[in-house]
């Protein structure tokens, strides 16, 4: 599950970046502690052409002794304190399925426009359904993808098998969960989309 969202996410990259991406500036939205930071450095980003914002004191300075060369903050998305077209690739991760306020989930889509230049792109990870487990967590569907970010156009794809089903598949074959992923889409949980101006 995970493997397969890499590759798809590094197929991305090959695709938009090619042999430039070492060079490109990355801003990741909620960066927690530097998980996806780690994940973005090993496709080819260099840590110094890096930044995160995330809302929580302690996650941001954990980050930022990770990455001690990115420009790692503590913040708000609804008020990115980067100027206008500061990053070619703006990312976020599980950040809007965290955000039940439509008014913030709009502010904080026209502050990832705002801050991306003109030629690069916003690249979106999240859950497309709720939680049951878990009533913060409210999915956000490819429509309302669209809707965010207009009018920047949108490609969108399902990905990961849902966790919970996973979870249980997964410790008695690896194989059987990635088939599973890979021909049953119903069974997918989250998005990945490509937003572009």
């Amino acid at each position: 599950m995970i493997q397969r969202r890499q590759r798809l996410i590094r197929k991305i990259l090959a695709e938009r970046c090619g042999e430039k991406i070492n060079d490109l500036r990355f801003l990741e939205i909620g960066c927690g502690h530097g998980q996806w930071l780690t994940e973005f450095q090993v496709f080819g980003l260099r840590e110094e052409n890096m930044a995160g914002i995330d809302f929580d004191r302690e996650r941001a300075v954990f980050a930022k002794s990770r990455f001690p060369m990115a420009d790692i903050r503590e913040g708000t998305a609804e008020a990115l304190p980067w100027p206008d077209g500061s990053f070619d690739i703006v990312f976020q991760s599980t950040v809007f399925s965290s955000v039940l306020s439509e008014d913030s989930q709009r502010q904080i889509a026209s502050e990832m426009k705002r801050v991306c230049r003109k030629g690069g792109f916003i690249l979106w990870y999240d859950f497309t359904c709720n939680s049951p487990s878990n009533p913060n967590v409210k999915g956000v569907g490819k429509r309302q993808v669209r809707k965010l970010f207009e009018p920047w156009h949108c490609e969108s794809q399902t990905v990961t098998l849902a966790p919970p089903l996973a979870r249980r598949i997964v410790p008695f074959s690896w194989p059987a969960a990635e088939l599973l992923e890979t021909f049953c889409p119903f069974l997918r949980t989250h998005l990945i989309s490509i937003i572009t101006a």
